[in-house]
């Protein structure tokens, strides 16, 4: 015969790692590097159920956290989506800028339609913003961006009680300032290259004015694609500790704004 109190413990933990994966899964669905695309779903939710089975005697939920009732779950998860949504959109934002940042430099080297399949999102992108995105992925984990997220979410347990998301204008506030943040970043990594790009492209116009028997357009591609390439490779030494400081950014204020968003 099954000891009761043992079917009650077991369908206490079930119910606890239920609500423990609400917030586990979406963070691993949605943060950088190991959410992308190119990590197969299983894994993901291998992952998922692993990490929810290890945070389950340390994280203070119990299986009365979560609603009982469809429409109350509904909502749980909702929250819980959204509260880890929020946290994996900082991140995504200094991604999206370096891509971004690329994207404006290849168009003005010609390199608008050599693209290359990102693996982080599975769509096309620049080769410069492939070249500079798969750099900043290398910086992330070198620096243990990936720890940041989990060091959060374990955290996160006593800050946001589960189903607990409480959005205040300052979290407004936050989310508005980290995405206008993503087009400063863009414009300082796009600006060494850019500047360099910019004053060939008057120089070839001064070349055209004083030499007309000059071909200017077959000599301007070839030319702006080698200086591009050349001061690309210059600007790493700007490059990579910009991204120190915003990997280091991010590791302050990402608990800083989950603490934020339990009221």
């Amino acid at each position: 015969m099954v000891d009761t109190n043992l079917l009650n413990w077991s369908l206490n933990n079930v119910l606890a790692m239920v609500a423990i994966m609400a917030r586990v899964g979406p963070l691993i669905f949605l943060m950088p590097i190991l959410g992308s695309k190119s990590v197969p779903p299983q894994a993901k939710v291998l992952f998922t159920v692993l990490t929810s089975l290890i945070l389950l005697p340390v994280v203070p939920v119990t299986g009365a956290d979560l609603p009982l009732s469809a429409v109350g779950l509904m909502i749980f998860m909702g929250k819980e989506i959204l509260f880890v949504a929020i946290l994996a959109l900082f991140a995504h934002l200094v991604f999206a800028a370096v891509e971004s940042a690329g994207q404006m430099v290849a168009m003005q080297m010609g390199f608008a339609m050599a693209g290359v399949m990102d693996p982080q999102h599975g769509s096309q992108i620049a080769i410069i913003g492939f070249f500079w995105h798969m750099l900043a992925a290398l910086l992330f984990l070198s620096v243990n961006g990936h720890h940041l997220f989990f060091r959060t979410l374990v955290e996160s347990f006593n800050w946001v009680h589960p189903g607990g998301l409480n959005i205040t204008q300052a979290s407004y506030e936050g989310i508005i300032h980290g995405m206008g943040h993503m087009f400063v970043l863009a414009v300082k990594i796009i600006a060494p290259v850019g500047a360099v790009l910019f004053f060939t492209d008057i120089a070839m116009g001064i070349l055209a004015k004083v030499s007309p028997q000059i071909p200017v357009m077959i000599v301007a591609m070839p030319l702006k694609i080698a200086i591009g390439i050349i001061f690309v490779g210059l600007s790493l030494n700007l490059f990579i500790p910009l991204m120190l400081r915003n990997f280091d950014m991010l590791d302050r204020l990402l608990p800083v704004l989950a603490k934020g968003l339990g009221g």
